[in-house]
């Protein structure tokens, strides 16, 4: 890698997990650009927060989460600003960690869950990215597992190698740490166990070791999942293009 997640960190008024995918080495010799950032949850911004991202030149901002959470956590109204917000829900009903019932099958399991059944969400994404202008910025609630799993398309997609992939996944533990002493208790409250309650929101490497080499037996890496969804070859290329530009 050539930066470091700090490098990418995008400071606002109040978010959480927020950094571009720019400065990674692809395989081709150049870099990613810093036109497609990953986050957890807006709903916390602030009027200044939202200066911050007309200011970073975002315009499009592409929501994960489901009906339920956009109105339970809604983001403040973007449009004054002139962005725009794609809702591409991954899932309806609640098909996260820590909503899976019975025992946690494990994030690997839960990640090949979501590129079946939120196909539709990251067709959008793709879709969203191939025709945008300015940056785009793409979320769900805590930028880790729907949002993760976006990340590895992009950066797959744009020639950046596994074990990059992988070191981009894993820096959401640190990055979410503030969050760690709201949501524990709120976890709790719901019954889950201390210990399970950490596991949850952990982002262990071979999860997402697991996830990539499931993308590419069965799809033969991110171009041609991006293609199973129904992403045509001309929007793949573009965002291939905006990636790297």
């Amino acid at each position: 890698m050539d930066t470091t997640s700090t490098d990418r960190e995008l400071r606002l008024e109040v978010a959480h997990n927020v950094r571009h995918l720019g400065g990674y080495r692809t395989r081709g010799g150049g870099l990613t650009a810093d036109t497609t950032i990953r986050s957890a949850s807006l709903h916390r911004l602030t009027e200044r927060g939202l200066e911050q991202l007309r200011e970073r030149e975002v315009l499009t901002i592409v929501d994960f989460r489901s009906d339920v959470e956009r109105e339970r956590d809604a983001t403040p109204d973007t449009r004054r600003f002139g962005i725009r917000v794609v809702h591409a829900p991954v899932f309806q009903h609640d098909a996260s960690p820590a909503g899976l019932a019975g025992e946690f099958p494990g994030f690997a399991a839960v990640y090949a869950m979501f590129l079946e059944t939120g196909a539709s969400a990251y067709r959008t994404l793709f879709e969203t990215l191939a025709e945008a202008e300015g940056r785009v910025l793409f979320h769900c609630a805590a930028g880790k597992d729907r949002t993760g799993v976006a990340a590895a398309l992009l950066l797959d997609l744009a020639g950046v190698d596994d074990e990059t992939i992988i070191a981009d996944y894993v820096a959401t533990e640190r990055l979410l740490a503030p969050l760690r002493g709201q949501w524990l208790p709120q976890m709790r409250e719901r019954g889950f166990d201390e210990r399970k309650a950490e596991a949850l929101l952990a982002a262990p490497r071979e999860d997402m070791e697991a996830t990539l080499e499931r993308l590419r037996e069965r799809f033969g890496g991110a171009e041609g999942y991006a293609r199973e969804i129904g992403v045509s070859d001309d929007a793949i290329s573009a965002v291939r293009a905006r990636l790297t530009a």
